[in-house]
């Protein structure tokens, strides 16, 4: 065959096509219909909108000229109106004139000229007045030679009496209209008669010399802005448009032909710009007045045609849409009902395959099953199988026993091949197994032995098979299962390992369960080291809790419920166990917890540690550091004394120089008593004056020697106090001795209240106060200079800053950072201890815990303290 299907179709496959093929046909026919009804429907809506287009651009043309039409018809009845007004005005000067002369006497006419004339002006009129009998005109003159020239065009005399004649002979209320064609201008008259003394006289107006064209293009203009006409004006000899692009304004045509647009407006424009001529190819929109050149055009817009044309042609489109979507569903519901009777066709044919379709599948579902389990099975249990064929002595090998041991199907093709690979120790086992099953004594085989991988390394495996025989009860084939066990023995062994390695240690390895009395599973030899045996625990003789020291049994148990409820992986104990000789010994336990299948924790495994000989060590070194913090106590205390010793003598010379003047005043007061106690001159009154000047020196000291008392008084408790109080207070104390060393104090401070200990800050203050002074004298002894100490107190945030700064010399930037160490000094050891700057910032940082630091500055030196509020 040239052309050979290689799929097999099933019954299944022929079902399908039975029920798909003939609905995929029908939704075909019906596809192809909606198409063609489409395609027909269209074609009919395009032919009747292009009807429609054809009728509306007729229909518009002829709207456009019946708008032209009507225009100019009410052009006409603007140009009648115009002259009825102006009709109107003539007769009512002429009467007005003619009630004035015939109140008046005519004897005298020149005085009523002035009249006349005054009519003239406000009505913008010419007024004649002449005789019937004599042919005199008496006012007017002007008028009536326009007439003679319009008329006779000669000037004689003769000419003007025929046309006084013609004039009268018009009868009473004659109305005519003067037109001079060559000029294109029009003029109205009205006259009629009066008698006055026996004599006839006749009055007559005459309007201005109008031009019959600017009446007209007025009369266009004015229709178009009043009666709001959709036409545009052009005036050709002037070259003015109007209302162009529907604006209402004069615009010169160049300017509009600058710009020009592709519309039908310009074309007009620009074809009577070119040529004054009529042309026939506008005649639809247009309108021409040959006499004075002016030209009419409708607005013609297509887009105003094609936006009437839209709804209709909406409409249309709507109803063929209408239209289609009716047959479309019409189409649909036939397709329906179609594909509805193949669908029951298709189930009668179905019911038909399915009986055979059930038998086929219930005999090959119960292969497919056991395939399935059989294949399962293999994956799930991670096995390598292998096949041994005894008559060719040939096997075979699947793909997963091949990747355990990391083989190629070639390299491994006969029995001899597979048992070389054996370990030499596990060989001669194999061997037994295999006589067995030669001899058929067993038909079963499972061993554990080693197998050499590709790599040169062994691998424990699990080997299981069974034995078939053929009809003649001859040994046929072997089916095996290998199994990796390589990892659990080895864990087995390094277990084992680890016993052997703990044997004879002081390292405990236990197992507990997770019970009440904490069960012993399993306990290494090693326990001996505490005078037990592994049998006391196997027995049941002891719980792991009976080994546990009776006051730290709680411990234990409170570290394995937190264990517990925290769902911790291991913890750590340490404790006391009390050994068969009833010893205490110390030990350190580290556990892991061990969950079973249900993740609840089932064993505690872990080991124990003597740790007795380092916890003894332990307590030596915590009591040896006791007593060497006792030492220490005891030497600060002595470095304290010897502070207070050094400051009570400095305070003494403080003291000295408070009282050296009182006490000199007071001996003077006491010779002048002794002096003049028997003096006449002196009165009792200067005795008791003198008596009370050396009392209140008395009080004085006696101030002095209490406040003394109460800065050396130490504070218990911390009280709230302003800190310029307690700086003025010291200074107080010590301003007569810096004065007489020549040092002068400057003090700066802000009124700040602070809770802390007054008196330790007043000593700190002192120590750093006397450091300076010293250092003050020091230079002073080298040079002369101004030796100032100044105190700056200042708020910080909220920090309290005191800032101490002094002009003696700066310190050595090598011993900077030393100067508050115990015993460091750069004086003698005749002039200080060491000591002073170390108790001030143990007062600061640690009883007052706030900061001190130090800072060279410019000549000397800044000390700052930084406290809380």
């Amino acid at each position: 065959m040239l052309f050979k299907n290689e799929k097999k179709y099933t019954l299944y496959d022929i079902q399908k096509l039975f029920s798909q093929i003939p609905v995929i046909f029908i939704m075909i026919f019906a596809s192809l219909f909606i198409v063609i009804s489409y395609f027909i429907l269209e074609a009919k809506e395009n032919r009747e909108i292009d009807l429609l287009k054809q009728k509306s651009f007729l229909s518009y043309k002829f709207e456009k000229k019946e708008q032209i039409i009507d225009f100019k018809s009410k052009v006409e009845e603007q140009l009648k109106e115009g002259f009825l007004e102006e009709e109107t005005l003539l007769k009512k000067v002429t009467y007005k004139a003619i009630g004035y002369l015939e109140s008046n006497s005519l004897s005298k006419f020149d005085l009523l000229t002035d009249y006349l004339q005054k009519i003239e002006k406000q009505n913008h009129i010419e007024l004649v007045v002449f005789t019937k009998d004599n042919l005199n005109i008496l006012y007017g003159k002007d008028s009536i030679s326009y007439l003679q020239k319009l008329i006779f065009n000669s000037d004689t005399k003769n000419h003007e009496n025929i046309t006084l004649k013609y004039i009268y002979s018009q009868g009473q209320s004659n109305l005519q209209y003067w037109k001079d064609d060559l000029k294109r201008t029009v003029r109205l008259s009205f006259f009629d008669k009066i008698t006055i003394n026996g004599y006839e006289y006749f009055v007559g107006s005459f309007s201005t010399i109008n031009s019959i064209k600017e009446i007209t293009k007025s009369s266009i203009m004015s229709t178009i802005s009043n009666q709001n006409y959709d036409i545009w004006f052009y005036d050709i000899i002037s070259q003015d448009t109007f209302n162009f692009n529907a604006k209402k304004k004069n615009i010169k045509s160049n300017e509009l032909l600058k710009n020009k647009d592709d519309n039908i407006s310009y074309k007009i424009l620009e074809h009577y710009f070119k040529d004054y001529e009529y042309n026939k190819k506008f005649k639809d929109y247009t309108y021409f007045y040959d006499k004075y050149n002016f030209l009419i055009v409708s607005f013609y817009d297509e887009n105003e045609i094609n936006d009437e044309m839209k709804y209709t042609v909406k409409q249309i489109k709507k109803e063929y849409l209408n239209q289609f979507f009716q047959i479309s569903t019409l189409i649909i519901i036939i397709t329906t009902v179609f594909i509805l009777f193949t669908y029951i066709f298709s189930n009668f044919i179905k019911n038909i395959f399915n009986e055979y379709n059930d038998e086929l599948e219930g005999k090959t579902l119960s292969l497919e099953h056991w395939k399935k389990r059989f294949e399962l099975a293999i994956i799930a249990s991670n096995d390598g199988l292998w096949d041994i064929d005894f008559k060719t002595k040939k096997i075979y090998f699947s793909d997963k026993w091949l990747e355990m041991f990391a083989y190629e199907k070639q390299e491994l093709q006969t029995f001899s091949d597979w048992f070389e690979l054996i370990h030499n120790e596990d060989k001669k086992n194999v061997e037994k197994l295999f006589d067995k099953i030669f001899a058929k004594v067993d038909d079963t085989f499972i061993c554990e032995y080693r197998l050499k991988t590709k790599n040169d390394g062994f691998k424990w495996v699990l080997a299981r098979g069974k034995a078939f025989v053929n009809d003649k009860n001859e040994l046929d084939r072997m089916l095996m299962m290998s199994m990796d066990i390589d990892k659990n023995k080895r864990m087995k062994k390094e277990l084992l390992d680890v016993e052997y390695l703990v044997e004879d240690g002081k390292i405990v390895i236990f197992k507990l369960k997770n019970d009440e009395n904490l069960s012993v599973q399993y306990i290494s030899n090693s326990i001996k080291s505490f005078g037990y045996t592994k049998k006391n625990f196997e027995q049941k003789e002891m719980n792991f809790l009976n080994l546990i020291h009776k006051e730290d049994t709680n411990k234990v148990q409170v570290a394995i419920n937190a264990a517990l409820k925290n769902d911790l992986p291991n913890f750590t104990v340490v404790c006391r166990v009390k050994n068969a000789a009833n010893e205490t010994r110390w030990i350190s336990s580290r556990v892991i917890l061990i969950k079973n299948h249900s993740g609840k924790v089932s064993h505690f495994y872990g080991y124990i540690n003597d740790i007795t000989k380092i916890k003894l060590s332990e307590e030596d070194l915590k009591l040896k550091v006791e007593d060497e913090v006792k030492k220490n106590r005891e030497k600060d205390r002595i470095l304290i004394q010897q502070s207070k010793l050094a400051a009570m003598g400095e305070m003494l010379g403080n003291i000295a120089h408070q009282w050296r003047q009182p006490l000199n005043n007071i001996s003077l007061i006491m010779q002048f008593l002794r002096d003049n106690y028997k003096n006449e001159a002196v009165s009792e009154q200067k005795l008791d004056k003198f008596m009370n000047k050396a009392n209140k020196h008395i009080e004085y000291m006696s101030e002095t020697i209490d406040d003394f008392r109460n800065f050396y008084k130490p504070s218990k408790t911390q009280d709230k106090f302003s800190i310029k109080d307690c700086i003025n207070t010291l200074l107080y104390m010590i301003k007569n001795q810096y004065e007489s060393d020549g040092v002068r104090i400057e003090f700066e401070c802000e009124d700040i209240i602070i809770i802390n200990y007054e008196n330790e800050l007043k000593q700190a203050l002192l120590n750093i106060l006397n450091n300076a002074k010293d250092a003050l004298l020091i230079k002073k002894e080298n040079k002369k200079f101004d030796a100032t100490i100044k105190i700056v107190v200042k708020k910080q945030d909220d920090k309290l800053k005191i800032e101490i700064l002094n002009n003696g010399d700066n310190i050595k930037n090598d011993i900077i950072d030393r100067i508050f160490e115990p015993y460091f000094t750069t004086k003698f050891e005749t002039q200080g201890t060491g000591i002073g700057l170390y108790m001030t910032k143990s007062i600061i940082e640690t009883n007052m815990k706030g900061k001190i630091q130090v800072e060279n500055i410019k000549d000397g030196v800044k000390f700052i303290i930084t406290l809380n509020i």
